[in-house]
């Protein structure tokens, strides 16, 4: 059951209990927020909330990184803040990102912002992965760093 952000603000428990249901992650919501505190924890780990969505990003190397989305928003704040978190990520200085998951219509999310993408030079590539699985690489702008 996803909260339009712009009715009602979640905490992040909130929100992660609803993505771990939204998801039909493995695990119980309990469980996934005891990870996510731990991972927050790690000194590669940036935490970014937009309305009632929150990434977590990891830094492979100083211009790429690992995220996911823990999302408990309507689609349209989703796209939104799908956008506002590619653009911050690109200011701190991440050229491309990759990120993992299962359910399908998450794609959409980077199709519609790849019809007008914030940048004129952002892209995106979509792999399945070898558990039938998705795997997105975005490069988020111009290339500053190696790859």
């Amino acid at each position: 059951m996803v909260v339009d952000s712009k009715q009602k603000k979640l905490t992040d428990d909130e929100i992660i209990d609803i993505a771990a249901r939204e998801t039909k992650a493995e695990y119980t919501p309990a469980q996934v927020k005891s990870v996510i505190r731990h991972e927050l924890k790690l000194p590669s780990a940036w935490k970014a909330r937009y309305g009632n969505t929150i990434y977590i990003t990891h830094q492979l190397k100083p211009n790429i990184g690992f995220f996911r989305a823990l999302n408990a928003d309507t689609a349209k704040n989703y796209v939104m803040s799908g956008i506002a978190f590619t653009g911050e990520a690109y200011r701190k200085g991440y050229d491309v990102l990759v990120t993992q998951f299962y359910d399908p219509t998450i794609l959409n999310i980077f199709k519609t912002i790849s019809r007008n993408p914030p940048r004129g030079d952002m892209g995106f590539a979509v792999q399945r992965t070898q558990d039938d699985g998705y795997q997105v690489t975005l490069v988020l702008g111009r290339q500053r760093g190696e790859l």
